[in-house]
């Protein structure tokens, strides 16, 4: 498939470098320089130097022949404009990143009308992650898959795990559920029955949502009601998060150091106690109990301030701590500190939108691991590989797992005597180097 990306920033960047490993044609359009080169020197995909709006650019990048354009640039209007001449020009499929509540908020704006098939918001999509995580706090990650039906958990093991040294053909679970995959040292393991769950391990879970809370248990996890939030940043990402808390009826507290913002921000708020302070100081945290609160997130733009103001909340006794952060070479830092979770707008953008790119009836990808494999929702089309056979006699890629298939209300964690039928939805779990192959399997022959 041949993709035209416009814009080389982090996101930009990640989906071209997924695609290109894939082995898709892959065209980026970047008009800084450096960034063109930084994508030249460390990715086998093809380069144009010029404005994602011009259209003898964007002819230059063989948009006649694109299935798919992807505008995640950082100006909202370029990315609009790009998506809008590459409908005009034929492209079929065209995703845009749009920040600006104004336009993404704005029901008398039609995507249809510009000619967007996505609009992907970065904000609005990690406020919606961290919004997960307040009601699953014991995770690390969580997502939903079959209209929620289906839950996959990230849990980290401890020393103390009654599971921790125990192969999982020996661990005595009182629901169905299949541990998808192990991250150790930075390796991702799709497990057998004869390995060893071990301390520091990341598991992945995947059930039936309504057995999850027994089957967490088992590994060591207590859920544990968030009541009382606190957000550092009143920035967009802070903005939707306390909106999306307030309506599921939370105590939110938000912090903002710019007056200006906090004004603003309190008057779209209705049940948000909003403040005026510096995050960092100790003494305003303290004063406001942050150390009471269930949930403590930070989402300024300064990734260094939410790891120190994370640091200093847990350490005054906050339950559960949450760093929003952009550089990557930051992240291998968060539980080196003990800040529970971070997030990545960067990565929970480019998993929205690799929906679009993915080959076969996509319902939802969710990049797990920070980016070492995938979790794709799919629809089993009529006569394709994977219908009407045991799983067991598929011949299925060996570095991808076959999760969890839901048919109608039912869900079932397969056994390799189960066989998938027409229509129902599959959740795969698969390595990077596994996921043309998979895609292959759900594709009508």
């Amino acid at each position: 498939m041949k993709t035209i990306i416009i814009g080389a920033g982090k996101v930009g960047f990640s989906i071209a470098q997924m695609l290109s490993y894939a082995n898709h044609d892959v065209v980026v359009i970047e008009n800084n320089s450096e960034r063109k080169q930084i994508v030249e020197e460390n990715l086998d995909v093809q380069t144009i130097l010029g404005s994602g709006g011009s259209i003898s650019i964007l002819h230059e990048a063989g948009i006649c022949d694109a299935q798919l354009l992807v505008a995640v640039t950082e100006y909202d209007e370029l990315n609009m404009v790009a998506c809008l001449l590459g409908k005009k020009l034929g492209v079929k499929k065209t995703v845009a990143r749009v920040r600006n509540p104004e336009y993404v908020d704005n029901n008398q704006i039609s995507a249809d009308a510009l000619g967007i098939d996505l609009v992907i918001n970065p904000e609005k999509v990690t406020a919606e992650m961290i919004g997960k995580l307040a009601e699953v706090p014991e995770a690390i990650n969580v997502d939903y898959y079959a209209d929620g039906k289906v839950q996959m958990v990230e849990i980290q093991l401890t020393k103390d795990s009654p599971v921790a040294y125990k192969r999982l053909m020996d661990i005595k679970f009182p629901k169905p559920n299949l541990i998808v995959a192990i991250l150790r040292n930075e390796k991702m393991i799709i497990p057998r029955g004869h390995d060893q769950l071990k301390p520091n391990d990341l598991v992945f879970v995947l059930a039936e949502t309504t057995n999850m809370v027994a089957i967490e248990k088992v590994l060591g996890k207590e859920r544990v009601k968030t009541e009382n939030v606190t957000i550092l940043g009143g920035g967009r990402i802070g903005f939707y998060l306390a909106k999306l808390l307030e309506k599921k009826g939370y105590t939110v507290k938000l912090i903002e150091k710019n007056i200006e913002v906090c004004k603003e921000i309190s008057q779209k708020l209705s049940n948000t106690l909003v403040l005026q302070g510096d995050g960092s100081d100790i003494s305003l945290l303290e004063e406001e109990e942050v150390g009471q609160a269930d949930f403590f997130v930070a989402v300024t733009n300064d990734d260094k301030v939410n790891l120190l103001v994370s640091i200093i909340a847990k350490h005054l006794g906050a339950k559960r701590t949450i760093a929003q952060i952009r550089r990557t070479e930051y992240v291998p830092l968060v539980e080196k500190v003990g800040i529970d979770v971070a997030v990545s707008p960067r990565l929970l953008t480019a998993g929205a939108i690799l929906r679009f790119i993915r080959k076969g009836d996509i319902v939802s990808v969710s990049l797990i691991g920070g980016a070492k494999a995938e979790m794709i929702e799919l629809i089993a089309q009529s006569h394709s590989r994977v219908t009407g056979k045991q799983l067991k006699d598929l011949n299925f890629p060996k570095d991808a797992i076959i999760g969890a298939v839901v048919r109608g209300d039912n869900v079932i964690v397969p056994t390799g005597k189960d066989i998938i039928n027409p229509h129902d939805r599959v959740i795969v779990f698969a390595l990077p180097k596994a996921i043309a192959k998979v895609e292959e399997f759900f594709l009508q022959k």
